[in-house]
């Protein structure tokens, strides 16, 4: 085990390097199926495993006439995994390239979606409510520079996460959900304090553990709902 911890930065730095390498061009990825466009100028999914993690997730969810946010969607592929069971979704993302990559990326996998540039609910009317809002955060604490940046750091404190955990709450539905994932590499004491402060409930959690790092997936709801654990 102590060997494990001692080795992880330097194989970390390793991969990372090759995956900055490879972002640097527009490609395609394979998940879950599907066939997806990338852009350098957006959070590449095929790189990071959460995504694959989160997608693999959705896809098994019963969403079918649901309301869907799909927040921070980069490419799209959690919008168009939920879109594939007949959902009404609807993909958010600050950066305008993520916005038009989506867009295509959901027309040529003949999926209905709707996306629109906007700073987490900044952009949305009030009267919008979802049955499912689904965000893989921004994991680092640091401070973003540029839209492409925002999809990696959230802020020294977590800005990100904690401005979406207060106004989320405005969009969804009376039984209504938020699905995050987390990483046992994020600030999890921190994380956990935010959602007392909101008053969320854990209503779900699941672990995937893989390689190093273990993934959380977790499902919110409001004060005013009951849930049984």
């Amino acid at each position: 085990m102590k060997m494990r911890r001692a080795i992880r930065p330097l194989l970390f730095r390793l991969w990372r390097l090759a995956q900055l390498y490879s972002a640097r061009r527009s490609s395609h990825v394979r998940i879950e199926n599907l066939t997806l466009q990338t852009d350098p100028r957006v959070f590449h999914p095929g790189q990071h495993f959460s995504t694959r993690i989160l997608a693999h997730y959705v896809a098994r969810l019963p969403l079918r006439g649901r309301r869907v946010l799909d927040m921070g969607t980069g490419s799209g592929v959690i919008g168009i995994v939920a879109a594939q069971q007949d959902t009404e979704v609807l993909a958010v993302d600050v950066n305008p390239h993520a916005v038009a990559l989506a867009r295509a990326n959901a027309a040529t996998t003949a999926a209905s979606l709707r996306a629109v540039q906007s700073d987490l609910f900044a952009m949305l009317p009030r009267k919008e409510k979802f049955d499912w809002i689904i965000f893989n955060p921004p994991f680092f604490a640091k401070r973003a520079e540029g839209d492409l940046q925002a999809a990696y750091n959230a802020g020294e404190q977590h800005e990100t996460l904690a401005r979406f955990l207060e106004e989320a709450q405005s969009f969804l539905t009376h039984e209504g959900r938020i699905l995050l994932i987390v990483s046992s590499d994020m600030a999890l004491d921190e994380i956990a304090s935010m959602l007392a402060r909101f008053q969320y409930r854990l209503a779900h959690v699941e672990a995937r553990p893989h390689w190093f790092e273990i993934f959380y997936l977790v499902q919110l709801t409001t004060p005013s709902q009951d849930v049984i654990l």
